[in-house]
This record gives C-alpha cells, sequence and structure tokens, in this order.
C-alpha cells in the first residue's frame, strides 16, 4: 500500500529561503508533489536560494515555481495564486513558512521590530490561508500546514515578540482547523524547537551549548527531521487529524 503518497498534488510553500523551507519544499517533492514557493524579497541572495530549492525539486521529475510576492498584500497573493493554478495546477497542500525572528530585550524592540515581525509571521500567513484556502474549500479538499516555533506557548529571555507571534499562529492553526474540517479542509502545524541555521536564540553560543545539554537527544535539530512530519500531515493518512501542533523538537518542549 503505497501510504503518504503525494503524486498528483501541487504544493505552495511560503517564505523558502532558508533550510527548513527548502528541506519542507524538497520532503514534499520527494513524495510526488509538485512544489511552488514564494520569496520576500527580490534580493538576489533570497533568489539563489529559491531557484536552488526549485531545481532540487525539478531534478527528481517535479514542476513548480517560484515568485516574489508580499504576503499581505491579498490582491497580490490572488493573483500569483491564480497563476500558479492555472501553470501548474490546483494547489491542495498550503505550507505557511515565512517565518522571522528579532531576538533581543523587549524595551530594546521597535515599532518597525514589532510591525516586521507580525507581518511576516502572521499578517502573512493569514492572507495566504485565506486566499489559498477559499479555493481549497470551493474543491473540498486541502491540508493547511502552519510552521510554528514552541516557544508560542514558552517563555524565552528577549524572546517575547517573536513568542507572541507564534502564540497567535496556534491560537490560529486550532480554531481554524474547527471551522473548516467539515469541509474538507485540515488545518494543523509543525512545531518546531531549536534547528540548526535557523535565526533564534541558539545562534548565540552560549545559549546553544545550554540548549544542545537540555534537549533530551543532546543535539539541536536538522532542517530534515521535519520532512516526515510534513508528508504525514500533508497526505490522505491524515484526514482524521485536525487543529494539531504536530511538535519535532527532540523532546525538548516535554522536559521537566
Amino acid at each position: 500500500m503505497a501510504m503518504f503518497d503525494l503524486s498528483g498534488k501541487h504544493a505552495l510553500v511560503t517564505g523558502a529561503a532558508g533550510p527548513l523551507q527548502r528541506a519542507l519544499a524538497v520532503g514534499l517533492a520527494e513524495a510526488g508533489c509538485d512544489v511552488s514557493l514564494t520569496t520576500a524579497t527580490a534580493e538576489l541572495a533570497e533568489e539563489v536560494q529559491a531557484n536552488s530549492i526549485l531545481n532540487e525539486c525539478w531534478s527528481i521529475g517535479r514542476r513548480g515555481e517560484a515568485v516574489t510576492l508580499n504576503l499581505t498584500d491579498a490582491a497580490a497573493v490572488e493573483s500569483a495564486v491564480a497563476g500558479l493554478e492555472e501553470r501548474i495546477g490546483p494547489i491542495s497542500i498550503l505550507v505557511n513558512a515565512s517565518h522571522a525572528a528579532v531576538v533581543k530585550p523587549f524595551v530594546d524592540q521597535t515599532d518597525e521590530d514589532v510591525g516586521g515581525l507580525f507581518n511576516a509571521n502572521v499578517a502573512g500567513t493569514f492572507v495566504a490561508t485565506r486566499v489559498v484556502g477559499r479555493r481549497m474549500l470551493e474543491r473540498g479538499q486541502g491540508r493547511v500546514v502552519n510552521l510554528v516555533s514552541i516557544l508560542g506557548d514558552r517563555g524565552v529571555p528577549n524572546c517575547a515578540v517573536y513568542s507572541a507571534t507564534q502564540g497567535a499562529i496556534v491560537g490560529f492553526t486550532k480554531s481554524l482547523g474547527i471551522e473548516w474540517i467539515r469541509q474538507g479542509v485540515t488545518v494543523n502545524a509543525l512545531g518546531v524547537g531549536f534547528y540548526e541555521d535557523v535565526p533564534g536564540p541558539q545562534q548565540d553560543p552560549a545559549m546553544r551549548e545550554v540548549l544542545e545539554r537540555y534537549i533530551p537527544v543532546r543535539r539541536l535539530g536538522q532542517a530534515t527531521d521535519l520532512q516526515g512530519a510534513l508528508v504525514y500531515l500533508a497526505s490522505d493518512e491524515a484526514r482524521f487529524v485536525d487543529s494539531e501542533v504536530l511538535v519535532v523538537d527532540g523532546a525538548i518542549s516535554v522536559h521537566a
């Protein structure tokens, strides 16, 4: 029995310009899925990263495109999604993976810091989910998976605003899943702990040392650790899973 086969499906991965997003996109492609990406800016480094991810997906026979897109601009998102569906196929899997972090004391956070984090981590997720989700609802089938940090309900110094954005996504996931499940669309989240090469407190050498001792498996996460969990949540085998946060963090969040 070919479980977790995503052949014939088309996924959209937002914010695809980092190691986690690469692993998520490639994991979907390896499961048989066509994969499209969004990037936040037209900067060369981000464009190169997105094209590299696409090339990896293309190399295993998948189709897809990369689109530079302001995810808070509903009209732009609507136009981009319509174009992708026309050229590649209906989007049946949405992975909201746009993810930004600012780590510094709360009193030093500027209004620009706060607004930028909420736009990148919350507003863009809301808009993309509304635009793509409306199409999923019309077709009676879809999977939405939100990338969220375990700091959405845990405290770490100098991450108050970032944690607030993650808590917003947790609440969004749980409520929207209940709202859409009877119409054939599930909404879940991948809970991410402390990973290599990802912005966050783990990039401070002293904090990294503490985390590597505290995480039960004694290491930071690797981006590929997320692939199996995402493919499961995106598959038909997860049709009875909804409004959940599937945590992939080496068990740090349950550590006493």
